[in-house]
Formats: structure tokens, C-alpha cells, sequence
């Protein structure tokens, strides 16, 4: 009877810990698509005044009405972000130490990023734009590494392991594009060195910044899909329907039969 009781309570709060699970996915994949249709809004409204080939989504600040749209779709992704892994610690997915960090990392970044806005000037000379600088530059880095972590992770896990696969293509991806963009950036970064004019990508740094992003989100996307999907099988199939105590059953039987 204590045992049949035990697994009736078990049963409960992994019900109760997919459903959670299953409302967190729900949750992040509205704010991804959110940040989604919000970047995509920027990029097409202000074709005109930010390049969307050779400059960067910060400028989108600078714009009217653009700096509350691009200041809310990071803060939107950085709660998406941690939805998600909230989530997995629900379905008691295995993250890692190394994962959590970077996914931290990239948080942190996004939230400085929306908080402190970039000049609007060739050179940064403000405080608030350096915070921005070296935020925007720990986005490009800490996504993709937290995406391969989390991929080795994942691949250990039967329900995961498909998904893993998916985010380390993802992450590798990111990251090739993330070395890009710092390529691109160079004549920027070191402005006491000449660079020759066939080895000045500045002019691309902005759509390579963009497919960074698409890339990202993509990655993003695949973790809250898939934890909506094992979140939403485990709730449907869910033990605790059929866990009914058999002690119990045969004293029904009994009251029937007298």
C-alpha cells in the first residue's frame, strides 16, 4: 500500500514537473518569435536610415522609436533564454556547468546591451558605449560555445540526443560566423594598423552580424520546441492515471461481489 501510494505521489509531480516544463517551452518559444518578428520589423523599417549589409543592429537605437523596439527585444530574449533552461532543469535534463555559465554569459550580455546603448560615433568614447562594446562581443562568443556544450551534453540523452545533433550544427555555424565578424571588425579594433582595402570587410559586418543572430535564434528555437514536444508526451503519457493503489482495487472488488 506505502508503495503503490509512493509511486501515485511520484507519479503527481512529474505531472505536475511536465506541465511546468511544457508552459516554460510555450512561454520562450512566444518570446523568441516575438524578438523574431521585432528584429525583423527594425531591419525593414529603418532599411533606409541603419544599412542592414554594413551596420550594426545597435544603431537601430538611434532611430525613432527604434531604441524602445531593440532595448525590449533583447531583454524578451534574455528571459526567453532563461525559460528554456529552466524548463530542461524541470525534465531533469543534464545542462553542465560549462553550458549554464555561457548561457549566463549570454543573458548578461543581452540585458547590458538593451541597458547601455552605443555611440553613435565612428569611435566609442563613452562609458555606456564600451559596457556595450564588450557586452555585444561576449553575445557572439558565449551562444555558440554555450550551444557545443550543451549539444555534449545532450547527446547522452535518448530523448535529447537528436537535438543535440541539431544545436552543435547550429553552434559551429554561429561560431564560424562569429569569427567573421570579428574579421570584418578588425580595421575597427585596430585602428593604429593600416589595413589594405581587399582585407576590409567592414562593409559586410552588418549582414553577418544578422545571420549571426538568425543563427542564434535558430538555436534557440530548436531547444523550445523540442522541450515543448518530450514536456507534452511525458504530460500526455503521465503515469499517474493508471497508478491506482491494487489494495484499493480489491476492496472495491470485494464491495461489489458482497
Amino acid at each position: 500500500m506505502g508503495g503503490d501510494r509512493t509511486q501515485a505521489r511520484r507519479a503527481r509531480w512529474l505531472g505536475l514537473f511536465s506541465l511546468m516544463a511544457c508552459l516554460l517551452a510555450l512561454m520562450s518559444l512566444v518570446g523568441l518569435v516575438r524578438s523574431l518578428v521585432a528584429m525583423t520589423y527594425l531591419n525593414v523599417r529603418f532599411v533606409h536610415e541603419v544599412n542592414p549589409v554594413s551596420r550594426a543592429v545597435s544603431y537601430y537605437v538611434f532611430t525613432e522609436h527604434g531604441a524602445e523596439v531593440f532595448a525590449a527585444t533583447l531583454v524578451v530574449l534574455a528571459v526567453a533564454t532563461l525559460t528554456i533552461l529552466i524548463g530542461l532543469v524541470q525534465l531533469r535534463v543534464r545542462i553542465g556547468p560549462a553550458a549554464t555559465t555561457l548561457f549566463g554569459v549570454w543573458c548578461l550580455g543581452l540585458v547590458l546591451c538593451a541597458v547601455f546603448p552605443t555611440d553613435n560615433a565612428p569611435r566609442i568614447e563613452s562609458v555606456h558605449g564600451l559596457i556595450h562594446q564588450f557586452a555585444g562581443a561576449s553575445l557572439f562568443a558565449s551562444l555558440p560555445l554555450a550551444g557545443l556544450a550543451l549539444a555534449r551534453s545532450l547527446r547522452s540523452q535518448p530523448d535529447w540526443a537528436g537535438t543535440g545533433r541539431t544545436v552543435r550544427r547550429l553552434a559551429l555555424g554561429a561560431a564560424a560566423l562569429a569569427v567573421a565578424y570579428l574579421v570584418a571588425r578588425l580595421p575597427d579594433l585596430l585602428p593604429w594598423f593600416t589595413f589594405p582595402a581587399f582585407a576590409d570587410f567592414r562593409a559586410y559586418s552588418g549582414l553577418i552580424q544578422r545571420l549571426l543572430f538568425v543563427l542564434e535564434l535558430a538555436m534557440l528555437l530548436v531547444l523550445a520546441t523540442r522541450l515543448l514536444t518530450v514536456s507534452w508526451t511525458r504530460l500526455r503519457n503521465r503515469p499517474d492515471r493508471v497508478a491506482v493503489p491494487t489494495d484499493l482495487l480489491r476492496a472495491q472488488d470485494e464491495v461489489i461481489r458482497s
